[in-house]
């Protein structure tokens, strides 16, 4: 990349006939010392682009163009638009700092985007925040400039992620290559049968495009032994020599064994198993997950052998893109979060083992892939129908008993799996954690902790139609889990910890809290993030701690740093019973799609209202 003045010197040098050094200094108003600078420099940049410059003593100098294809790449860059906005400029300079090893200097890149050094130096800060991600840093030289320095493998995960963001303008892949190389991989996974989804293949392109720029320019990578050993199987790495085969025929590069290596680990971490082995690690992983989901939100998955299966087959890749930083798109991410909010949420909650594990912060594109096998489980049962036992009360004689239990387990057969028959005196010693309703044929006096329905003895048709109504419908007014006590508006807190206190008080004041309970909810929050995105936090202790389950909803005055990357608003601060509760994934399930509503939290921040917050649940609803 060329300056204004390094321009304006190479427009004046000619090809035909030596010039004199005071003749050019003179055009361009500059010493002869100054020019003596710029000519070095202008030599330096002209090296490796085709040209250079002759020097005879007593004549001066003059351009000689050895590749005509290489020397016009030094002005490719002036046929591009040039960035009309910062974002558009941090792109630009993101990209320099990609393709060149060089020192760059801000000049240059000033004269290139036509703004000032002030502008500019704003715009650089913004790229280093990018590279930041990527443990990678401009360093800085007086007299020679900048440069982009770090680790190989996260330099080439910088610039995949950069190719895949699809806002550079300036770093457009050769399409014909990208196709070359799509094609032999294609070729190759094809042979070996080797199983990959259409964005894993997606994103093993692009890394292999990069690979290809990086040994071009004598960049290579490096693993160590022990990390490639524990990762890659025989299956990856002979596919990944497979790839490579043509590839370097076709674009004449050596792949030495280090970079068939690279391309074998990132097969690694895109691979859809289909036999597999199951280590030690990925077996605790998952069933510390599900353990921390069945906590947390009362729902088991332990028993459902096919989930545990598939989460399992999607922990193995997922341990290498976690290891090396690897990310994969996701391009159902906005659907999964619209449409399977529970299933996110519990993601979300589960997710933190891996993060406290392995030390990372995984994004909304991995989380939304795990919720997938939530979504699944959840949707099982939903559709498995869960025959209810019946307690049927009946003061006349066990005949006429038996034959209306007879009646009702014919009738509704599809919904009730056993009747139990007593009389008013027998209901103090049944057991009714064992059972979900009752239906009489007289009052009952006696407080029951489960729905009561009165029937005729003889039941007829509007009867049969209530019965089947009760016994259909699985919802119920998750209101009563947010009562009007529990909700705080403007309420303030400088930090976290400050707001997680107060609310606390303010539950205390009208609803008695278990001792420790503040405590185990900061717990919680060293544990895992509780931070769901959308402005809103949904904190909990990290244990069952309360008798009832509540939710203790508060607007904050003001947005609070909730973790490194997000402010909060709203909190949504969750305690549930300690005793089961089978209707609870209806009140997490309505609970889950307001959390995630960016319209509906808006409104909630916006009108402070308990009111707002009623009129919203029961939508979701």
């Amino acid at each position: 990349m060329l300056g204004e003045r390094l321009t304006n010197l190479l427009s004046l040098l000619s090809q035909d006939e030596f010039r004199t050094a005071d003749r050019l200094a003179g055009e361009m108003g500059i010493s002869t010392r100054t020019l003596r600078g710029l000519l070095k420099e202008l030599e330096e940049k002209l090296e490796n682009n085709g040209a250079h410059i002759v020097c005879r003593r007593g004549e001066g100098v003059m351009l000689e163009v050895t590749d005509l294809e290489a020397f016009g790449m030094l002005f490719a860059i002036r046929s591009q638009r040039i960035p009309s906005d910062s974002p558009e400029r941090v792109d630009f300079i993101i990209e320099q700092f990609l393709k060149s090893s060089d020192y760059i200097k801000i000049e240059e890149i000033c004269d290139a985007v036509f703004v000032s050094r002030k502008t500019l130096a704003a715009d650089i800060r913004k790229a280093e925040d990018f590279f930041e991600e990527f443990h990678l840093k401009i360093e800085r030289k007086p007299h020679y400039g900048m440069r982009l320095t770090g680790d190989e493998f996260q330099m080439r995960l910088c610039m995949a992620r950069y190719i895949n963001k699809k806002t550079g303008r300036y770093m457009a892949a050769d399409e014909q290559e990208r196709r070359l190389i799509a094609d032999c991989v294609l070729a190759a996974i094809s042979e070996e049968e080797f199983h990959l989804s259409d964005v894993g293949f997606d994103s093993l392109v692009v890394h292999i495009d990069v690979s290809i720029r990086r040994i071009r320019r004598g960049q290579y990578v490096s693993l160590p032994e022990a990390d490639y050993q524990a990762f890659v199987g025989e299956s990856e790495y002979r596919l990944a020599r497979k790839c490579v085969l043509p590839l370097q025929e076709w674009f004449r590069v050596v792949f030495p064994e280090e970079e068939i290596r690279y391309i074998a680990l990132h097969l690694a971490g895109k691979e859809s198993h289909q036999n597999f082995v199951i280590s030690q690690e990925v077996d605790e992983l998952a069933t510390e997950m599900l353990s921390e989901i069945n906590d947390i939100f009362q729902i088991d998955f332990r028993g459902n052998l096919e989930l545990v299966m598939s989460l399992k087959m999607h922990l193995i890749p997922l341990i290498v893109r976690m290891k090396y930083g690897m990310r994969l798109k996701n391009p159902l991410l906005s659907e999964v979060r619209r449409r399977y909010s529970l299933a996110y949420t519990m993601a979300v909650q589960g997710c933190a083992v891996l993060e406290r594990r392995f030390c990372v912060i995984l994004d909304s594109n991995e989380i939304a892939y795990i919720a997938l096998v939530f979504a699944l489980g959840l949707e099982r049962q939903k559709h498995s129908v869960e025959k209810k036992r019946v307690l049927f009360v009946c003061a006349s004689g066990s005949a006429t008993a038996q034959m209306t239990a007879w009646n009702m387990q014919r009738t509704f057969g599809d919904y009730i799996g056993q009747v139990i028959i007593c009389d008013q005196f027998g209901l103090e010693k049944q057991d009714f954690s064992r059972i979900d309703y009752v239906f009489t044929t007289v009052p009952i006096q006696t407080e029951v902790p489960v729905p009561i329905c009165e029937v005729k003895q003889l039941m007829n048709g509007e009867d049969v139609s209530n019965i089947q109504q009760i016994l259909r419908c699985e919802g119920e007014d998750i209101l009563r889990y947010y009562p009007r006590e529990l909700f705080f508006a403007d309420l303030e807190g400088e930090s976290k910890e400050e707001v997680l206190r107060t609310i606390c008080e303010k539950i205390e004041a009208v609803h008695p809290l278990p001792e420790g309970f503040y405590e185990s909810v900061l717990k919680r929050e060293e544990l895992a993030r509780t931070c769901m995105g959308n402005q809103v936090s949904m904190p909990h202790p990290c244990r069952v701690m309360t008798e009832d389950t509540f939710v203790s909803v508060s607007i904050l005055k003001h947005p609070v740093q909730w973790d490194a990357n997000e402010t909060v608003r709203a909190v949504f601060l969750v305690s549930v019973s300690r005793q089961k509760h089978k209707k609870i994934q209806h009140f997490y399930s309505a609970t889950a799609r307001l959390l995630l509503s960016a319209e509906g939290i808006g409104r909630l921040i916006k009108e402070k209202s308990y009111d707002t917050l009623c009129s919203l649940l029961t939508q979701e609803e």
